[in-house]
């Protein structure tokens, strides 16, 4: 499978990432570590731990936890043309859900 970000998302990632490096002075890297970990799942299917999010137009969109980092990866699978794409990067506890 190919991953694809959608604007929104890769804006996330890069406020999250920006963010980690200037506060977590013992791990830095552990933002960008797990995202490409759910990344690497992603690309081989093995998104088994995922949750049943929402349905948005017929299709399903899936979440799946970075649980060092506290954060949400929300997407969607596009089978037939073997893509999926990251919606957004979520606090998971964040009060008011992601706008997808």
């Amino acid at each position: 499978m190919r991953i694809r970000f959608t604007s929104e998302a890769l804006k996330a990632a890069r406020t999250k990432r920006a963010w980690w490096v200037q506060h977590r002075d013992k791990a830095p890297g552990l933002f960008v570590a797990e995202l490409g970990a759910v990344v690497a799942k992603l690309r081989d299917g093995a998104d088994k731990e995922r949750q049943r999010y929402a349905l948005f137009g017929g299709r399903i969109v899936w979440r799946l936890l970075m649980p060092k980092t506290g954060n949400h990866v929300y997407y969607r699978h596009d089978s037939s043309a073997g893509v999926v794409e990251i919606l957004s990067i979520w606090n998971a506890t964040a009060g008011a859900p992601p706008d997808l």
